[in-house]
């Protein structure tokens, strides 16, 4: 696939057939988002992949605790706030895509089921989770970023999709018990993905994206 089309045209996903993904093509995907560069060629990202009944049973106790409000605690604490700008442009997003599936910005109900769907990994068959070592600094994230994007890349141009997601970050306790995950490892994110359904309402909203001229200073 053209790459500026992969680029340009990569969405979130958040509804999925229930078609197996096959073990090689993940193989392959991952070995390509490999190639990312990392500080001093570190590679410092660890990635753990879980499909069919061992993520039925993660996903159960997951959605118990949400369910509950049991209080999150991410590795990495969610931001609190955000500038002005930024802010904006997530409230716009938010209400957009309220509109685009038909739900009333007061519906609670409705914006419950949705949050609680993160827990079902939105029928996803599958689900990967990204960490780093607890000693790692903030570069490494960095790192870890360019690495979960050429594996978003690399879902799409192969007729895939995932959906980067904070919330299953929410209990991290959970995922390295399920997962035997060591707790020197901290989770910093999880990616719901599959063959995406694309008759879903959900999968049909775009975001809106700034153009270069808002964000690029040219210093010449």
């Amino acid at each position: 696939m053209e790459f500026f089309k992969v680029l340009e045209n990569r969405v979130s996903v958040r509804a999925f057939l229930p078609k197996k993904v096959d073990k090689a093509l993940l193989k392959k995907m991952l070995q390509a988002a490999g190639h990312s560069p990392s500080f001093m060629n570190t590679q410092p990202w660890e990635v753990f992949v879980v499909m069919g009944k061992k993520q039925d049973e993660l996903s159960a106790e997951l959605l118990k605790l949400a369910r509950e409000d049991q209080a999150r605690r991410p590795d990495f604490p969610f931001p609190a706030a955000w500038p002005q700008a930024p802010e904006k442009r997530s409230t716009t997003h938010r209400l957009r895509r309220f509109e685009a599936l038909g739900i009333d910005p007061n519906d609670q109900a409705k914006i419950r089921a949705g949050y609680l769907r993160n827990f079902e990994f939105f029928g996803a068959p599958c689900t990967a989770f990204v960490g780093l070592d607890k000693s790692l600094t903030a570069w490494s994230m960095f790192d870890l970023g360019l690495f979960v994007h050429g594996f978003l890349l690399a879902l799409y141009a192969e007729g895939l999709g995932g959906c980067p997601q904070a919330m299953l970050t929410a209990y991290p306790d959970i995922v390295r018990k399920h997962l035997g995950i060591s707790d020197n490892t901290k989770i910093a994110l999880g990616i719901s993905l599959g063959y995406p359904d694309k008759n879903a309402a959900v999968n049909k909203y775009r975001s809106q994206r700034m153009d270069a001229k808002e964000f690029v200073r040219w210093c010449d």
